[in-house]
């Protein structure tokens, strides 16, 4: 049976301990048997792995294979450049994810946790990762909790547990047995690891360490769930893929129709199969975007700077693009969608209503109304906490209830002397806290409490000052109050005083009703215009929390979460197609869920096609925060959610995601506009090669020559675009389907047009100029007209490209300068002694006529086509 289903004693023998503590030797036997105290599941990963996971691409595999062909023919010089950039790749992306990796352990707290521990009637103080089962600790206001313990002893003690069981409010706890089987998060008389005290002490039993606990098991849940691959990664993957078998297949036919035509004129010889094969490897060293891995990771290290500025980790350079393609964000409730500071918003009495303003600790705030003064002065005196500001900023000690009444006193400029002689502490079954002392010369009982237990116990009800006696009339108005605040979904306390005698005894009865003061855990101020936005860019907004169902459901009202909702219970009862028949009629609030739940509901989405990010804060998150495609952990939130996350939150702010989406999409775009630059290019001379062979032309581009093209041409503006500004209306269009190539179909009829509109001039200038002659003295002079064709196209075609996306034609001036450094090196490739080593021949006036009309008329048929097209990187909808 569970552990909180049997009695104390019980448990005591079962665990073979004793109310005074192991003895040492016992101890540290279970110790050496069982191990320490500690998880053991999340491994750190060493650098190498990080650096050779850079090399995990379809793309580089292909160079790889560039690199091999450029040994095969001997063109060393080539190799060595390939290498290099493939080298330069693999060192950006390992620096920036092992930077990444270092920044967050500098967020850890390195403090070790310690633990008052007794053994053999004997209190000491040891570190957490020495208890073992049977040990018995002591606990009070402020500890965090070591391991799973049950209660043995408890005088008002709550505990914290948002990080396990996503509940915003402080939970009771006793030492009673529970008969029946509850969750998680009514097992009252547990504690659980990594959860906080923050009222009353006691003594408990440890029953679970390490990897037993209810954090360790949901640990192995985190390290069990297979992370997703990012869209970015699976779409480049394909793209790699499918180019590889294009540039196979290119190749291949290149070599058949070679030896075809050399067979049937009856001229094959080895000589001829070997020039055969250096046309198809000149080919294959065209088809291949050099460039591309360095563009690619360039643009997402500079996206994960632009996001570090706005407060936000990147922990895996791929990921930075996720959010940017996700189409659903499940999100936790507490601390992050709300502030997960309890704040009273309203005060209540037979007088009046007052409505307090701001929220958390801070006495700041204006105050509208006319209750009575004297529901502050009782929720002030009646109260243990105290609220301390340091450095400007406001935090409670004790419990987060009693701070926001203090909070809500000091509002209202409630300054009182009262001297405490005595205190009834709250306990579960009166739900009661009363004190005793002089105010004012009088002596005075104030108490706070529930309304239906503290109503019983009063007779009087304080009306414009005066105490009259209670009727029927206002237990009714009263209770209809109370009802109103609780259907809001809103915390509600009632208030009481009593005048008495100082010999009198203390006594809760006899009371005078005072007021109702009502709290929430409020959303952040910035929380509705972000999810307006999210919603605007077409993505939909999930609730996973484990707090009350009204609670969540008042919330989502408040900061627009509409749709159906569903609590832990009712998804238990659903089997995978139900779950996602929910979630197809828009259920979006999901309340009382466990860590299971969420994984569900990450895994459903996934399967009905969804790019889902998941952000969290607490220990119960970490294993859907790992299986989502992405998932986000806020700085405050703990170690092992930021472990399993993408993205860290320095600030907890959930604008910070909306500000993520629209890096990511700007990111993409700057990606896909340079793949569309390599891709366009490598098209064109693609085709300009195999087309010349298939006509029976001369070679118009050597291997030398195409690669000075795809790293010189080609590699600066696509670099260039990686500093890009976004286009206007990032946040105005859908995200982009999961099925969806790198480039969608109109991207790629662009390039199939641009490509062959290119492709045809090159070849008008090619055949006019001496590439269909036999004589070899016309050859050179012909490549090198096609040579400077290509560059000038592909130039052009950095600020043709551009223009679909919504960019300013000046608002980058790098790429301007790359246009006017790929000039400046092709001029001085062309008239310097280079042009040797090239084999290429300086051009005359007479041949830069062709050559500008040839680049002028490429440019003109490519913008015709956009404006007839409407090519755009995703047409902004109407909001």
């Amino acid at each position: 049976m569970e552990n909180y289903r049997i009695s104390v004693s019980e448990l005591f023998t079962q665990l073979q301990s004793d109310p005074s503590g192991l003895a040492p030797a016992e101890a540290d036997r279970r110790l050496a048997h069982y191990g320490p105290n500690e998880l053991t599941t999340i491994t750190q990963i060493h650098p190498l792995r990080i650096f050779l996971n850079q090399f995990k691409s379809f793309i580089i595999y292909i160079l790889l294979f560039a690199v091999a062909a450029s040994l095969l023919i001997g063109e060393y010089v080539d190799t060595l450049i390939i290498l290099v950039i493939l080298l330069a790749n693999a060192a950006i992306g390992f620096y920036q994810e092992l930077g990444a990796k270092r920044s967050l352990e500098a967020l850890k707290n390195i403090a070790t946790l310690q633990a008052r521990v007794i053994r053999a009637g004997e209190l000491l103080l040891l570190p957490a990762r020495e208890l073992v089962v049977g040990d018995l600790i002591e606990v009070t206001a402020g500890d965090r909790v070591p391991a799973d313990v049950r209660i043995v002893e408890a005088v008002r003690l709550q505990a914290e547990e948002a990080a396990l069981t996503g509940e915003s409010l402080p939970v009771e706890k006793h030492a009673e047995t529970i008969a029946s089987e509850v969750t998680l998060g009514d097992r009252r008389n547990l504690l659980f690891s990594a959860t906080t005290v923050v009222a009353g002490h006691g003594r408990a039993l440890v029953v679970a360490t390490g990897m037993q606990t209810e954090l360790g098991k949901i640990a192995t849940l985190t390290q069990q769930a297979e992370p997703e691959p990012t869209p970015l990664q699976r779409r480049l993957d394909e793209f790699g893929k499918k180019l590889g078998y294009a540039i196979i297949v290119i190749c291949l036919l290149v070599f058949a129709l070679c030896f075809a035509k050399e067979y049937a004129a009856g001229s094959l010889s080895p000589q001829s199969l070997i020039a055969f094969a250096f046309i198809a490897i000149s080919l294959a060293v065209a088809a291949v975007p050099t460039a591309l891995p360095a563009v690619v990771t360039i643009a997402l290290s500079i996206g994960v700077k632009r996001l570090l500025a706005k407060q936000a980790l990147v922990r895996n350079l791929a990921a930075v693009e996720t959010l940017g393609s996700c189409d659903v964000i499940c999100t936790d409730k507490t601390g992050t969608l709300t502030e997960n500071q309890m704040t009273v918003c309203r005060a209540w009495s037979l007088d009046g209503e007052t409505r307090l303003e701001g929220s958390g600790y801070a006495p700041v705030g204006e105050v509208h109304g006319d209750c009575d003064p004297a529901v502050f002065v009782c929720a002030l005196l009646c109260n243990n906490a105290s609220l301390i500001e340091e450095q400007g900023e406001w935090r409670m000690v004790g419990n987060p209830t009693e701070a926001a009444l203090l909070t809500s006193a000091a509002k209202a400029g409630v300054k009182v002397a009262f001297q405490r002689c005595d205190e009834l502490p709250f306990d579960s079954a009166r739900k009661l806290m009363s004190v005793r002392g002089e105010l004012a010369g009088k002596e005075m009982i104030f108490a706070k409490g529930a309304l239906d237990q503290l109503l019983e116990r009063c007779s009087m009800v304080l009306i414009k000052g005066k105490e009259c006696s209670l009727t029927a009339e206002h237990r009714r108005v009263i209770e209809e109050q109370n009802a109103r605040y609780a259907a809001g979904a809103l915390r509600v306390l009632a208030l009481a005083r009593r005048h008495i005698p100082v010999d009198a005894p203390f006594s809760e009865s006899e009371l005078t009703f005072v007021g109702l003061q009502a709290m929430r855990d409020p959303p952040r101020p910035d929380v509705i215009e972000a999810l307006a936005t999210t919603r605007r860019a077409g993505i939909r907004v999930i609730m996973v929390t484990g707090d009350f169902g009204e609670t969540a459901k008042a919330i989502g009202r408040e900061i627009g979460i509409e749709g159906g909702a569903l609590s832990g219970a009712e998804l238990e009862k659903l089997d995978a197609a139900g779950l996602a028949r929910a979630l197809q009629q828009q259920t979006n609030i999901f309340s009382r869920v466990s860590p299971e739940h969420k994984l569900r509901i990450v895994a459903a989405l996934q399967q009905l096609g969804h790019t889902v990010a998941m952000t969290g804060d607490g220990v119960n998150d970490a294993p859907a925060l790992k299986k989502a495609d992405i998932g986000v952990a806020v700085g405050s939130g703990t170690e092992v959610a930021k472990d399993a996350a993408d993205f860290v939150l320095l600030d907890d702010s959930f604008s910070h995601i909306v500000n993520a989406i629209e890096e990511g999409r700007g990111i993409y775009d700057n990606i896909q506009k340079s793949i569309m630059l390599l891709l366009s290019g490598n098209l064109g001379e693609v085709l300009i090669i195999f087309l010349a062979v298939m006509f029976g032309m001369n070679l118009p581009l050597t291997a030398i020559l195409l690669l000075w093209i795809n790293l010189v041409t080609d590699g600066a503006p696509a670099l260039a675009y990686s500093v890009d500004p976004y286009g206007h209306g990032l946040m105005l269009r859908p995200p982009k389907p999961r099925s969806e190539g790198i480039l969608p179909g109109s991207k790629l009829l662009l390039l199939a047009v641009l490509g062959s509109v290119g492709t045809a001039i090159a070849l008008v200038l090619f055949s006019r100029y001496g590439g269909a002659s036999e004589n070899p003295a016309d050859l050179p002079r012909a490549q090198t007209l096609v040579f400077n064709f290509v560059v000038l196209y592909e130039v052009v075609l950095s600020f043709v490209i551009r223009i679909g996306y919504r960019v300013p034609l000046f608002s980058n001036p790098w790429v301007w300068a790359a246009a006017a450094l790929a000039i400046a090196l092709q001029a001085l490739l062309m008239y310097t002694p280079l042009a040797a080593v090239f084999r290429i021949v300086p051009l005359g006036p007479q041949d830069l006529g062709p050559l500008l009309f040839g680049g002028g008329l490429f440019a003109l048929a490519a913008l015709v086509y956009q404006q007839l097209s409407g090519s755009v990187a995703g047409k902004p909808r109407r909001s």
